[in-house]
């Protein structure tokens, strides 16, 4: 009930990145799995630490001449269990561990996979409400090309031309819509939530500093994904080291028995019970136990190989993304401003047509739309990187990729 308030409370007002994370910490069904799954490993746990309920046997005899019957009770206790109970508490903390950090990197995963989920949709859709201006403007061009070609002002090459841009604005703005769609299946499934809640008009702009990439031994003292690589390798080198203490026998167990005897007297003692390890040598068990070992000592060396390069990459990304952002902001819109005003005086002085002037908007409509994605790709990869220093790695930042007709329309300048 708390939980339902509290996330009704969230999705009263816009909804930026960090109260996305705190809605989907307290609605993913995928997380509740995960921290169910803690119980079923405490309860294993338990188990693992009580011994063996002790068997009972009975027989009756009947003789095949004179005589009464013969009975033989028993009862008998593993053995083998009692002297093995310390390494099945062991094994079974390993694995309730395992379980914790499980479910811990799940958690610090869902943050990061929120948080990214939020900024490719925030950006998905600034870029489609730039596509928007943008085929505003292409429209508007194209009409007044026809209209100059009917009156004989145009050659029919420059309609062409303009309407075939127009075309190509339309699809990339079909192309936007799409993945904003598939953005925002994204965030509410990571949301657990069904509508789509109210986000802030603008995405946030570049801070003042990054964060840098986590060095070698931090990842090897945080990453949770070698923790655990570590702690099952472990587990792996003690489950070998016993199978080889088990060669001599896989079950032993004592008794007490009665027995009755045709002539009616009764007799008591002690009794052991050793399996023969006669068909089943566990020599495949030891193998495959060394296998293990061998498999876990490569995935960890593969895994720590594969944690520096996502470091190297989310850093990459994001200084190249922040890059880009500054160079559109600080250059290329504030040539584009020049740009529009010196076309409006010459329009003003009837050297520039209409359809010039609103090319020219729209190319800064296109600039300001690749630097919303640009902001997108920035807080995608730092992200990420952020994510690594906690301790987890997330999927390759999947920034908004542009559509193919507005990449060709942005290197045309149509």
């Amino acid at each position: 009930q708390e939980a339902a308030e509290l996330s009704a409370k969230l999705l009263r007002q816009p909804l930026n990145a960090d109260d996305a994370v705190r809605l989907a910490l307290l609605n993913n069904p995928e997380l509740q799995a995960r921290f169910a799954e803690l119980g079923v490993a405490e309860a294993q746990a338990v188990e693992s630490s009580l011994l063996r309920n002790p068997f009972l046997h009975a027989a009756l005899q009947t003789p095949r001449g004179d005589g009464r019957n013969a009975l033989d009770f028993s009862v008998s206790w593993d053995l083998l269990g009692l002297f093995s109970l310390p390494l099945r508490q062991a094994a079974a903390a390993d694995a309730r561990n395992s379980a914790r950090l499980q479910a811990a990197a799940h958690t610090l995963r869902l943050a990061a996979d929120t948080r990214i989920a939020w900024y490719a949709d925030h950006s998905a859709r600034e870029s489609v409400e730039r596509l928007r201006d943008m085929q505003e403007s292409s429209d508007l061009i194209a009409e007044i090309s026809k209209r100059l070609e009917a009156a004989g002002n145009q050659a029919g090459l420059a309609r062409a031309d303009v309407q075939a841009a127009s075309m190509q604005s339309r699809y990339a703005l079909e192309d936007a819509e799409a993945q904003v769609e598939a953005t925002q299946a994204r965030l509410l499934g990571l949301l657990g939530v069904e509508r789509m809640p109210s986000l802030p008009e603008r995405i946030p702009r570049l801070p003042q500093l990054d964060p840098k990439a986590p060095s070698r031994d931090e990842l090897e003292e945080r990453h949770l994904d070698l923790t655990l690589l570590k702690a099952q390798l472990a587990q792996a080198e003690k489950r070998a080291g016993s199978s080889q203490r088990e060669t001599w026998t896989d079950g032993l167990e004592a008794e007490w028995s009665w027995s009755r005897e045709s002539d009616g007297a009764w007799q008591d003692g002690p009794g052991i019970c050793i399996g023969s390890p006669l068909f089943n040598t566990r020599a495949a068990a030891r193998a495959a136990a060394g296998f293990e070992v061998e498999r876990l000592q490569a995935n960890l060396s593969a895994r720590r190989a594969e944690v520096l390069r996502e470091a190297k990459l989310a850093e990459t990304a994001m200084r190249r993304a922040r890059a880009r952002v500054e160079h559109l902001r600080e250059n290329l819109l504030p040539l584009l401003a020049e740009a529009q005003d010196t076309a409006l005086l010459e329009y003003n002085a009837m050297h520039r047509s209409v359809a010039q002037l609103l090319d020219l908007k729209r190319r800064e409509q296109d600039a300001i739309r690749q630097l919303v994605q640009g902001l997108g790709e920035y807080w995608q990869a730092r992200t990420a990187l952020e994510a690594l220093h906690l301790g987890v790695s997330i999927a390759s930042p999947a920034s908004v990729a542009t559509p193919r007709a507005s990449a060709r329309a942005a290197e045309t300048g149509h």
